[in-house]
């Protein structure tokens, strides 16, 4: 019996122990597929971001270089979108929201906003200092087609634009399709976070955790929080509950957090069946040695199984890496290649031969791009299988089989076990196609710069030379009338008057046009400008007016800062203050009133007056160039005056607009942005 009870205890201490080590095995095997599962994702998910932030910025610039240009009904803005669209598969949408939260489509559906976003956080985030630029946002449904999306935005600063934000409208549907091909079946999941702890993304989808924060989850408070990245054992109890391997990367140019999970028991399924068949085979032991050699078998082929199970699970993720768009290298230590991805062989030229094996430096990253050699302790690639950190590199170029080169920019990720670097993983992209975008759009901004000077140039040599024959005619005329007015009737005195009040006018005309042209060409500084210092100026230009018109001026004492050309905002109320004394009512003393309001981010000056008015009719056509209500012999001026105000306020990124009442007065509002 002691014989007996000696190789039964011998018996189960070697299948606890095999238990054991068994399971250590393959968690220790899954992790290493969770985390390159990990690496793949994030890169893809980097580049998602990288391409919306590029194709915002690049809109954004479109915008800048084309001021006078409606972004919604342009051609070439509209291709512009289009062709953004496309090279993200159709991933990004690219919309405009007005200063006033009106949300556009590009094109341009209609005249009216399709929706008011001004609650949104996308749109918000644009006027705050702290969230101002590229903003990921919290997941919202689409007012317009009612879908989730992860919505990312960017200010745009064009001055005169109306439109204050353009966003991307990443659509969940369409993440979990490129996602959902890449986890582990099937209860595995992949999970986009928010640097903050918000839910933004989860595939299979679940809308009951879309927008949620895990930061008082233990995975977020003891792991994910801790550390770049790592893989940890999870409850989930903020999800389903189910035990989870957890495997997860922060972004490292966003604040994202790229989580890839596998459920625990799925992970260990084999391992279980092989502990039960084993367990099984003990008893029968046990109870008696007659079925000893059927359990032994029984274990033996449990084994097998559990290692077809592990070959299978690698095989599927070489299928996943397979199935990338980016080119993707796994090197060992000496930096010689282990695997490689169609797409890799097909960018490095080697579609029909197998490159395992090869020195990745010395095949195709052997010179620089002006051909000179390019020294193996200068490699980035070699550099990480020295220390094992991880490197992003731009501005490279790739050698193919044939001899060609193609720009690249890469990832190298360091492969570390038990505290050694064991190799590296290669993720790159061929750049060609955005490289020669962004030398067309710099070409494009080059040519425009050059056509508004040749356009500011012509402006001043037009008006000088019209100017020049005004002048002799009016020297003439006034030469003709000295010397022979006498001799002359009335009528050819009132013909002499006739001809020099028109070149006067001319003359005038030329000037004001100069100055609308100039307006938003000049190098005018912008400045913080006290608003009440420029209207007492204003008005004491204009004092010798006032005063010949009995006219009185107020304005309110509390007048805040504003950032704008000083010059141009003396001209703006020179010609508002100027105007409300012109068209006063002869019936009563002109009486002026200045007012400031602050509404949200927007100063907003109004110029009222109780002049003769102007009637609704009207309010829009008199800010247009040669707009007048009134004949010259009632009131002259070139009809240029309210134009050249609009333009102003325009230029410096504001609003402006008129409120009248016929026979009572008129009210003149200019909104410029508040000075920070």
């Amino acid at each position: 019996m002691l014989l007996v009870s000696a190789l039964l205890l011998a018996m189960w201490t070697f299948i606890g122990f095999w238990s054991w080590s068994q399971r250590t095995s393959t968690l220790a095997s899954n992790r290493a597929i969770l985390e390159q599962l990990t690496s793949a994702t994030e890169e893809q998910t980097l580049r998602l971001f990288k391409q919306a932030e590029t194709s915002l910025v690049v809109s954004s610039r479109w915008m800048t270089d084309h001021p006078s240009e409606d972004p919604g009904e342009s051609r070439a803005f509209i291709e512009l979108v289009e062709r953004l669209r496309r090279l993200s598969d159709g991933l990004l949408d690219i919309r405009m929201v007005s200063r006033t939260g009106g949300l556009e489509y590009i094109p341009r559906r209609s005249a009216a906003p399709l929706a008011d976003v001004s609650d949104r956080d996308y749109f918000r985030a644009q006027f705050g200092m702290d969230t101002r630029g590229f903003f990921i946002a919290d997941p919202v449904v689409s007012r317009v087609t009612g879908k989730w999306g992860i919505p990312v935005s960017i200010p745009i600063d064009t001055v005169g634009s109306k439109i204050a934000v353009l966003f991307a409208a990443i659509e969940l549907d369409r993440i979990a399709a490129v996602f959902d091909a890449e986890r582990i079946k099937p209860t595995g999941t992949i999970v986009i976070y928010r640097s903050d702890g918000t839910f933004l993304f989860r595939t299979p989808m679940d809308d009951r955790l879309v927008g949620r924060s895990i930061v008082a989850s233990a995975s977020w408070s003891d792991h994910i929080s801790l550390a770049e990245r790592g893989v940890f054992l999870s409850d989930s109890r903020v999800t389903d509950g189910q035990p989870r391997l957890v495997s997860f990367a922060h972004l490292r140019d966003y604040p994202l957090v790229v989580v890839v999970t596998a459920g625990l028991d799925d992970l260990l399924a084999p391992w279980w069946q092989t502990t039960m068949t084993l367990t099984i085979v003990g008893i029968v032991v046990t109870l008696g040695s007659l079925f000893l050699g059927t359990g032994l078998y029984r274990a033996m082929k449990a084994e097998e199984r559990a290692v077809r199970e592990t070959e299978r699970a690698h095989r599927d993720a070489r299928l996943i890496l397979s199935a990338a768009g980016e080119g993707i290298c796994g090197l060992d230590a000496t930096g010689r290649i282990g695997f490689i991805n169609p797409a890799a062989k097909g960018m490095l030229g080697w579609a029909g031969s197998d490159p395992v094996g090869r020195d990745l430096h010395g095949a195709s990253h052997h010179r620089h791009k002006d051909g000179t050699p390019y020294a193996e302790d200068d490699c980035p690639v070699v550099m990480t299988l020295r220390d094992g950190l991880t490197r992003e590199v731009q501005d490279e170029v790739f050698w193919r089989a044939n001899g060609t080169h193609f720009p690249v920019e890469f990832v190298v990720t360091g492969v570390i076990e038990d505290g050694r670097v064991t190799g590296a993983v290669l993720v790159f992209r061929d750049v060609s196609e955005r490289q020669e975008s962004e030398r067309a759009l710099l070409a494009q901004a080059s040519e425009l710069a050059r056509s508004n000077a040749d356009l500011e140039q012509f402006a001043y040599v037009a008006s000088h030379d019209l100017r020049e024959p005004l002048r002799q005619v009016s020297s003439y005329v006034s030469l003709l009338e000295r010397r022979y007015g006498q001799a002359l009737d009335e009528d050819g005195r009132e013909f002499i008057r006739y001809a020099r009040d028109g070149a006067k006018r001319m003359d005038h005309l030329i000037i004001d046009l100069l100055e609308f042209s100039r307006i938003g060409h000049s190098a005018l500084p912008v400045e913080k400008i006290d608003l009440g210092e420029i209207i007492d100026q204003a008005v004491e230009l204009l004092g010798a007016r006032i005063i010949e018109a009995g006219a009185s001026v107020q304005r309110a004492s509390d007048m805040p800062f504003v950032r704008a050309a000083r010059d141009d905002l003396m001209r703006l109320f020179q010609n508002l203050i100027g105007n409300a004394i012109k068209y006063r009512h002869p019936a009563r003393s002109s009486m002026v009133r200045i007012i400031c309001l602050r509404e949200g981010n927007e100063i907003v000056v109004s110029v009222m007056d109780n002049g003769i008015g102007i009637e609704a009719d009207y309010t829009e056509r008199i800010f247009g160039i040669f707009q007048r209500l009134h004949t010259r012999d009632k009131f002259e001026g070139t009809g240029i005056g309210l134009a050249i105000c609009k333009k102003i306020v325009e230029h410096q990124g504001g609003r402006i607009w008129v409120d009248s009442v016929p026979g009572e007065g008129s009210n003149f509002h200019v909104a410029l942005p508040v000075a920070e």
